[in-house]
């Protein structure tokens, strides 16, 4: 017979089995880390094989409402994620964003090694923000959140996140984090 302490410790064990871990990003180390930072409503949702079916992914198409770093010249953006459902067959990848059509986010974005026509989200579910509405109709931002994933801090101390704060206030966050590390590689 299992003991409860031999019971719980394998219940751990099967949990942590199945999460991801990943270095915590702050708010400065996504503004500062990003290829293209932007605000975007979903428009489409898309899940396909790859060519040689052995790999699900879902591409999000998205049109860019304010474009705070990287090509102003898009008003369009893919973003290519691992995993999805195609019939029967599903693959779930955690820590990766979900995306529903009519949605508006705040992105961090890279673009995919592999297709230079896409983006991914830097930090998975990390790099992206969704847009909400407070309780006195005030545009707000909060981190999406994504179920069994270990974070491992490289600072000591609370990480900055700009959850809660406006969407004002939160891109003009961005854009200083980004000027001061412009101005540093610059060495002024």
């Amino acid at each position: 017979m299992v003991s409860k302490r031999a019971f719980y410790f394998l219940f751990i064990c099967v949990l942590s089995l199945h999460a991801t871990t990943m270095y915590e990003l702050s708010l400065k180390n996504l503004s500062t880390g990003s290829d293209m930072v932007v605000q975007a409503k979903v428009t489409a949702v898309v899940k396909q094989w790859n060519p040689q079916k052995n790999m699900i992914y879902t591409y999000v198409r998205m049109n860019i409402r304010d474009d705070l770093i990287g090509d102003d010249e898009d008003k369009e953006i893919i973003i290519k994620l691992a995993g999805g459902q195609i019939g029967q067959t599903k693959l779930f990848v955690e820590g990766m964003a979900n995306y529903k059509v009519g949605e508006e986010n705040m992105l961090f974005l890279f673009t995919d090694p592999k297709n230079l026509k896409a983006f991914q989200t830097l930090g998975m579910y990390q790099g992206k923000y969704e847009l909400y509405l407070d309780e006195n109709n005030v545009t707000r931002v909060r981190q999406s959140s994504s179920g069994h994933v270990k974070l491992v801090s490289r600072e000591k101390g609370p990480i900055e996140k700009g959850n809660d704060l406006t969407l004002q206030e939160f891109k003009t966050k961005v854009l200083q984090y980004i000027h001061s590390a412009q101005k540093e590689r610059k060495g002024e």
